[in-house]
């Protein structure tokens, strides 16, 4: 693109988003009046911690997702709406690659975008450069988009390509990936202020078509087989009723709650939220991704409908999640077991913590937040935000993680079998524009409730436009200076939050700062009162009066409740919002083994050349790094740190979350002359495991291993000699992408594989004859994946030596 074209094009997105910089949607008062309202900001200037982190997302991260998701990248989702659209059209179409749910990656991520485009880049060249191609990314695919959706608004390019049946299948998740379409198009009209509805009407033809399909007799019954759809009709709902007036958008509320109200009652299964009517739910349990999002609109729903069951509901679940399965790094589902929610106080430190159930946690604590008005659930989302899921993408910008173990040396990586995070991360890391700040429903009392330094104006607050900056270097630093101004003298209520650190029961953390704050007003030190975890400042404001909030910083040893047996004899450290966690490389020994002695002093030091600037945490041979920073420099990292050695020892032998058993063989066990039993730890010691960018995960209750671009992995196995013999292995039918990899085995190139769609849907063998040479007088050989240049290799979901059948 030449100068004159990027020029146009930042004029364009930056007309698209506001008509007025730094303004606001204040989401009207529904049907209960004690509820808080979201204000959205339509733009905003952002600094400090927050523009880095923005900056990342928007010239990396979004960038790296858009070019893996168009044609010839790793995952080409593009590619099926494409076909989709050939399809409508009546056009020769190319075929569908990937899950069947894959439309989703492209709206979330399109919703990102949607969300970078609202930050204002004043003179920053490489952000409006960034921003300028994201908008026309946008330009070229929503006609892509729209040209997939069938005239009565029904889009699923599986469907659509394959010419499946509608709604035949819970497991193709048309509702997941309906719900997430909705979401984009409230996100783009508010993005553009209504000015382009494309993808707005687009939604709402979805949307009408789903509810003539579903919802009371003679409609059908349906159950969600991934919840995501409910909290997007939702939210749909909202912003219909501001478009088209109060009212119009009840029927898409009308229609979440059918579902939530009915799922129990096709196939019920925990695992999906459908075991209970969701007013009797107890227990967060099931797929923490499903759970959180169910639970999501849930929490919506007692908002909207003013239900006091369901609100009732969604508050016995919040406690049971945080107070007995939440993550000192804010991730939630500890299991691999179906990537769910385990036992209470189940948190194996080499647990789940999917990035999308940390995307999940957050958008559940804004309703709930917004339902209950106490501080409390922001300070459970600024523990997910800061930690679990700014940790996700690699400080580079190019690599995620789409599960976050508080123990782990595995790397991040550029693509996934199932990348469905890869949008979600962004989505949520960019709307804390959207999170920093609430109204009362009278609209006289602003809540501040995340402190990111920035400026923007609240659009419609007491009788007029209130303009608000905050200058902070939090998380580094605890003060934060607020500047207010009123069109004139107003009186209103001010409230900031207290951040309560131990936030979960879980957790008690030393030294306690409950009551080290303070607040002043020009310079007048203020005694405050707290109400639900925020100070409440009334008085008469006049245009550019300053509040200075202090916060302490201290650096606090956290420890855990007993009944969690992973972390007896350890203690972890936090600093204010962060979780810190120790590193292999600042270390002479592993990360898992370092000694904090109870008694060592630790200081905080600003290190400006580590990873990328940083504060740490210093100690007698001790380094601590802030956890969403980790495993940046290779080797191994940990949270919860060793400090009774003989106490963590004997916790660590029962603390490692299951792994689930590989199935057993009849076809193949009576020639096999030894297995790796992959991802499951002493198996692959035992076999020697070595590799390079690799990693092992959990897909459909079995364990896999793959090797990120550029990578391998090796196991040595044994052998008979001169026998006849080849390398068994098990791979998936729908992986897809760059997976292409040569099987050496002593360094000898004894076969090559490619991943692409080999057998949809299920599980396949392959095996490949070992040259008798390779075998002769041996007892054992070395077996290794070797990914091709700019290639993947794996996922190998089973491992073998056996014998050629005769």
């Amino acid at each position: 693109m030449n100068l004159t074209k990027l020029g146009m094009a930042i004029v364009v997105a930056a007309i698209a988003i506001a008509t007025v910089a730094f303004a606001s949607d204040i989401e009207p008062c529904r049907a209960e009046p004690a509820t808080l309202q979201a204000v959205r900001l339509r733009q905003i200037e952002l600094d400090g911690f927050w523009l880095q982190q923005g900056k990342r997302l928007i010239e990396k991260w979004l960038p790296h997702c858009i070019a893996q998701m168009e044609p010839g990248g790793a995952g080409q989702e593009l590619a099926n709406l494409i076909a989709a659209g050939q399809v409508i059209r009546g056009e020769p179409h190319g075929r569908y690659t990937g899950a069947p749910w894959s439309d989703a990656y492209i709206y979330n991520t399109l919703e990102a975008v949607c969300l970078a485009l609202a930050i204002d880049a004043r003179d920053d060249g490489e952000l409006a450069a960034a921003q300028a191609r994201l908008s026309a990314t946008l330009d070229q695919w929503i006609p892509i988009i729209l040209a997939a959706q069938l005239p009565d608004g029904y889009l699923h390019s599986f469907h659509t390509v394959h010419g499946h049946p509608r709604f035949s299948n819970i497991g193709w998740h048309e509702f997941y990936v309906m719900g997430y379409l909705l979401e984009l198009g409230v996100a783009h009209y508010r993005a553009t202020a209504g000015r382009d509805r494309r993808l707005y009407d687009a939604a709402i033809r979805c949307a009408d078509q789903l509810d003539r399909t579903f919802g009371p007799p003679p409609k059908r019954t349906w159950k969600n087989g991934h919840p995501g759809l409910e909290y997007a009709l939702c939210r749909l709902a909202r912003l219909v009723d501001e478009v088209a007036g109060p009212g119009a958008g009840a029927r898409y509320a009308r229609l979440a709650k059918f579902f939530l109200d009915h799922q129990h009652e096709l196939e019920p299964n925990s695992y999906d939220q459908s075991n209970l009517p969701a007013i009797e739910m107890v227990q967060a349990e099931g797929h923490a991704v499903r759970a959180t999002y169910f639970y999501t609109a849930m929490a919506d729903l007692a908002l909207m409908l003013d239900d006091p069951a369901y609100g009732d509901a969604v508050d016995r679940l919040w406690t049971n999640a945080i107070q007995r399965k939440h993550y000192l790094t804010g991730g939630v589902g500890a299991s691999p077991r179906g990537e769910a929610f385990g036992a209470d106080f189940d948190l194996c430190n080499d647990g789940y913590c999917e990035s999308c159930a940390s995307c999940g946690l957050s958008f559940w604590a804004a309703r709930v937040h917004r339902l209950r008005g106490d501080g409390h659930f922001v300070d459970v989302q600024e523990r997910v935000l800061y930690n679990n899921l700014l940790g996700a993408v690699d400080l580079a910008g190019e690599n995620f993680f789409y599960q976050n173990p508080l123990a782990s040396d595995h790397p991040r990586y550029a693509w996934h079998g199932c990348p469905c995070c890869v949008g979600n991360i962004p989505r949520t890391l960019l709307s804390i524009k959207d999170l920093m700040y609430s109204t009362n429903s009278s609209r006289d009392t602003l809540y501040v409730n995340h402190f990111v330094g920035g400026k923007a104006t609240i659009a419609d607050f007491v009788a007029g436009p209130l303009g608000v900056r905050q200058e902070t270097e939090y998380p580094w630093k605890g003060e934060v200076q607020i500047t207010l101004w009123p069109p004139a003298t107003r009186e209103f209520e001010l409230r900031l939050r207290i951040p309560r650190r131990t936030e979960s029961e879980l957790y008690t953390a030393e030294p306690d700062v409950a009551n080290k704050y303070c607040v002043s007003i020009n310079g007048q030190t203020q005694k405050p009162e707290i109400e639900k975890g925020y100070v409440v400042l009334r008085r008469a404001w006049q245009p550019a009066d300053k509040v200075v909030l202090s916060l302490p910083l201290d650096v606090q040893r956290v420890r855990c409740d007993e009944r969690v047996a992973a972390n007896r004899g350890r203690v972890a450290v936090q600093r204010g919002p962060l979780t810190y966690s120790v590193e292999d490389v600042d270390h002479a020994i592993p990360a898992s083994h370092t000694v904090l002695k109870p008694d060592a002093a630790l200081r905080a030091t600003w290190q400006p050349d580590l990873l990328g600037g940083v504060i740490a945490i210093d100690g007698p041979a001790f380094r601590a790094i802030p956890n969403y920073a980790r495993l940046n420099r290779g080797g191994g990292a940990a949270v919860w740190i060793v400090e009774d050695p003989e106490r963590a020892a004997a916790a660590a032998a029962t603390s490692r979350s299951p792994r689930p058993e590989p199935p057993s063989r009849p076809d193949l066990d009576p020639r096999t002359v030894d297995r790796v039993a992959i991802g499951h730890f002493e198996s692959e010691l035992q076999h020697d495991l070595q590799g390079q960018r690799t990693a092992s995960e959990v897909f459909r209750d079995r364990p896999w291993r793959h090797a990120d671009v550029d990578g391998w992995f090796s196991y040595r196995l044994a052998v008979k000699p001169n026998v006849p013999q080849s390398v068994h292995v098990v791979y998936w039918g729908s992986e897809q992408g760059a997976r292409r990899f040569d099987i050496l085995v002593d360094g000898q190139k004894i076969a090559g594989q490619a991943l692409l769609r080999n057998r949809p849907e299920t599980f396949f063998d392959a095996e490949y004859p070992i040259p008798r040479n390779l075998v002769q007088d041996k007892d054992n050989i070395s077996v290794r994946l070797q990914a091709r240049p700019g290639a993947m290799a794996g996922g190998v979901f089973g491992l073998r030596i056996v014998e050629v059948k005769r």
